[in-house]
């Protein structure tokens, strides 16, 4: 052996020596430098909670992919794990009668720090008395909340943060309850379970009434009213479909923009501390349409507003910024494709997957707005339809499968062309992901259940 290479190989033991005794074998030296750079920020004024509801680790990667590839760059979600000192966990989604948990059960663990059974709100499984929901206790200590959502701000991820129902479904009466316990900031969809006769009660309450992008660009964010936006009858339109109508991109907000508006009314409302939940509600929609392309622009639509907020919150410094999600949907996953001849590649392990990815790009609408619009096509009218909207030329036989649009049946077509494929149309039950940046965020442990999250929120707050 070379002296150079004896060196070389000293260097080497000495360095993973020294490695061993600072990280050990279980606490690496990085996650303790994050929890102490955190704890010595000491704790939040303000919380910001951000949900990407039924996303998995594939939804995720799939967006990251999508803006290495395509634009160059890379999610704020994942620079945020690179530069800046991120506590992250593992999160189990179980609710209370079930492996696999629905969205009002995941929230109402979140919001009311007990399990309870699918399609209920914090309604106690046992006793079905309600448990005390967030907004309850933030309200007796005089902190306002705010609920951001692209579904209707009524649905089951806003509403776990503040509503007693024994039915999701009921989203009439979460409406009205909002009014009674005095929810500070709602915006997002659902116009149609407000009706005329409540949006006056929120009028005379002192809300101000927000029904369009414009309404919402040109209030004033530092104005000391509370605020009710409805930008939708129903759901916020799906991304991908807003960016192809212009009408919708001056109507309808951005998931960014709604939150941009939340943090600044709070802060003139506040009088030093508030919580605001902040939900990409339509990547569950997608997943349960199996619908990659519309999965992947709310995803990255999910992580511009990150970006907004983790904005916010850097020029702050007293926000404590939580990243996560309620439970998997649909097993979202980009799979290896092999190369085929006639695309002038040589065979090898997975080296069509490239191309096969960049297809994605040629979507240009959603399974949902496909659906409705195009349903009734049959033969080669439905065959330039889809080649239109996707990019996608089926032949004959597969334009027999796609008759009707079928999400389910579309999208295994699709999948041999792009290589993004599905587990099911329903909701997944894997750990998922958790990440708190800012003060407070060393207060959460590597792994949770999640009714165990709103203790340490309520930690970070001073208010537990």
């Amino acid at each position: 052996m070379s002296s150079s290479s004896s060196t070389s190989r000293r260097g080497f033991l000495k360095a993973a020596s020294i490695s061993t005794a600072l990280f050990g074998s279980s606490a690496p030296l990085l996650a303790q430098e994050t929890r102490k750079s955190a704890e010595n920020k000491g704790l939040p004024k303000k919380i910001i909670f951000m949900v990407s509801d039924g996303m998995n680790h594939g939804a995720l990667s799939l967006a990251q992919h999508s803006r290495s590839y395509f634009e160059g760059k890379q999610t704020h979600w994942t620079t945020l794990y690179r530069e800046r000192p991120v506590v992250r966990a593992l999160i189990e989604t179980f609710s209370a009668n079930s492996l696999v948990t629905d969205s009002a059960a995941a929230s109402s663990a979140w919001g009311g720090g007990k399990r309870v059974n699918n399609g209920t709100l914090n309604m106690d499984p046992a006793s079905s008395q309600p448990n005390e929901t967030l907004q309850a206790l933030l309200k007796k200590k005089d902190i306002p909340l705010g609920l951001v959502s692209t579904a209707t701000i009524t649905h089951a991820t806003p509403a776990g943060f503040a509503a007693n129902v024994s039915s999701r479904g009921e989203e009439p009466e979460i409406a009205a309850q909002y009014l009674d316990r005095e929810v500070q900031v709602l915006l997002g969809g659902g116009q149609k379970f407000f009706s005329p006769e409540l949006e006056k009660k929120f009028s005379d309450r002192g809300y101000e009434l927000l029904k369009d992008r414009k309404a919402l660009l040109a209030t004033k964010g530092d104005e000391k009213k509370p605020v009710l936006g409805l930008f939708s009858s129903g759901y916020v339109p799906l991304t991908i479909d807003r960016e192809a109508d212009a009408k919708l991109q001056e109507t309808v907000p951005t998931l960014a923009e709604m939150a941009e508006l939340a943090v600044k009314r709070l802060d003139a409302l506040a009088k030093d501390q508030w919580f605001l939940m902040v939900e990409g509600a339509r990547i569950d929609h997608c997943g349960h349409a199996n619908d990659a392309a519309g999965s992947i622009r709310e995803q990255i639509a999910f992580d511009d507003a990150i970006g907004a907020m983790l904005a916010y919150a850097t020029a702050k410094e007293d926000v404590l910024l939580v990243i996560t999600t309620d439970h998997g949907c649909g097993g979202i996953q980009l799979n290896g494709v092999n190369a085929s001849p006639d695309q002038g590649m040589a065979p090898g392990i997975y080296n069509g997957t490239t191309a096969a990815f960049k297809q994605i790009a040629n979507f240009k609408r959603s399974f949902e707005w496909m659906g409705n619009s195009g349903a009734k096509l049959s033969g080669p009218p439905l065959g330039d339809y889809i080649f239109e909207n996707t990019g996608v030329r089926l032949d004959g036989e597969e334009l027999k499968q796609a008759q009707g649009l079928k999400s389910g049946e579309i999208a295994k077509l699709f999948a041999k062309r792009h290589g993004i494929a599905w587990t099911s149309g329903n909701h997944t039950g894997e750990l998922v992901e958790f990440c708190a940046y800012g003060p407070g965020s060393h207060l959460f442990p590597g792994f949770m259940r999640n009714e165990e999250v709103r203790e340490h929120l309520l930690q970070a707050l001073g208010v537990a």
